[in-house]
């Protein structure tokens, strides 16, 4: 079953659910999606305050040059004071006292014991912090679906939150199989492959998912199926890589079946990465990659990291796409959607793109070092130099 690039990604939003929430505390709040629009419980400042280290006075009816006497102090945090005249000593951050209206800064006075004297003219309102001047009351500070930095965590202590709601995270197993397939740390084999398609699928999901490893499986199908079955009744989301083919042992197409899973396709016209399947049961989505590391990684990119990211609640969960100026021919066929392993550079506040040194589907390290896929549409065929096209950064 053979879809295009467009039907396989309408296929699979339709069949994408999103998460329930969870309530985390924000220590365990970094890099997570907010399930709920976040309020500001108060205006910030709370009251007028001063912005710097200076002396609070009110300007009404004086003539600059002044000499002022102190008459009282305010501290950060303390009660409000009431100026009735002179000035009155004032922090950074601390309330600014009733009658006042300007601060002017240490520097910019001169002292003498407990006497200031002001040589410029101050203007009123100056150097205070008004009420509500950050954000008022009840005004949506962060929105549902944005994902929780440093920055954002740290501004939601600021407004008095502690707890929050926050999408669960989607749960993924990954199997990788092929009796080919060895682990890094396993003993080098001439006809063997090294497993990288899993460090490939972990660093691109660790942070958004909780990742269930299930290991390596050889190609014997009983043996696959029980661990397909554990696998997917532990998790939302089943990947595997490899055996998605049409080979002898390729036998990812039969376990969905016998699986009982409703198989959606099983292939795409996008290149590297035709193979393809995608399979559900109910709630659960099981998506079989091709072995070959720069065809899942394609797929992944184009297929499944934008809807796995919406499954975990991202606001903006859809692939960038920005548009790039060609350095040289890049070849492509019509009837196919070609992405291009690419390198980017940068020139007068534009950005051009040249083929990465290989596009053969069994380097890896051209992909390891590109930049960039550029999308070269099914009706295009060759693109020629100085043309431009959409890229997604990888």
């Amino acid at each position: 079953m053979k879809k295009t690039r467009r039907d396989a990604k309408n296929i699979i939003e339709e069949n994408i659910f999103k998460k329930s929430f969870e309530i985390v505390t924000l220590n365990e709040a970094y890099g997570r999606i907010l399930f709920e629009d976040i309020k500001a419980k108060f205006d910030i400042p709370e009251s007028d305050k001063s912005a710097v280290d200076g002396f609070a006075i009110n300007i009404d009816n004086l003539e600059f040059p002044i000499t002022l006497k102190i008459t009282d102090e305010a501290a950060a945090g303390s009660k409000q004071k009431e100026l009735k005249d002179g000035a009155i000593f004032i922090m950074t951050g601390a309330v600014m006292p009733k009658g006042a209206n300007a601060v002017v800064r240490i520097e910019d006075v001169e002292k003498n014991g407990d006497e200031i004297t002001i040589k410029k003219p101050v203007e009123k309102h100056s150097l205070i912090n008004f009420a509500g001047e950050e954000m008022k009351k009840d005004e949506i500070i962060l929105q549902k679906g944005e994902f929780l930095d440093y920055k954002k965590v740290s501004l939601l202590a600021n407004i008095g939150y502690y707890q929050i709601e926050v999408y669960q995270k989607p749960k993924i197993g990954i199997i990788v199989t092929g009796d080919e397939v060895k682990e890094p740390f396993e003993q080098a084999d001439t006809a063997g492959v090294k497993n990288s398609n899993y460090y490939i699928l972990l660093g691109l999901l660790k942070d958004i998912a909780d990742i269930t490893y299930y290991g390596k499986v050889n190609d014997k199908i009983e043996e696959m199926i029980e661990i397909f079955q554990t696998a997917l009744n532990n998790n939302d989301i089943l990947l595997s890589s490899g055996g998605s083919s049409k080979g002898k042992y390729d036998f990812v197409k039969d376990i969905a079946q016998n699986l009982e899973f409703d198989t959606k396709f099983t292939m795409t016209n996008i290149r590297p990465g035709r193979p393809l399947i995608f399979a559900t049961k109910n709630e659960k989505l099981f998506f079989g990659l091709p072995g070959y590391p720069v065809a899942l990684l394609v797929n992944f990119h184009e297929f499944l990291y934008p809807f796995i990211k919406k499954m975990a609640g991202f606001k903006e969960w859809e692939n960038r796409v920005i548009q790039a100026i060609t350095k040289e021919n890049i070849r492509s066929k019509e009837g196919r959607v070609d992405f291009v392993r690419v390198n980017i550079e940068y020139n007068d506040s534009k950005i051009f793109i040249k083929n990465s040194f290989s596009q053969q589907t069994s380097n890896f390290l051209s992909m390891a070092k590109s930049d960039a896929l550029a999308i070269i549409d099914e009706t295009k065929g060759k693109v020629k130099e100085g043309e431009v096209v959409d890229i997604i950064l990888i």
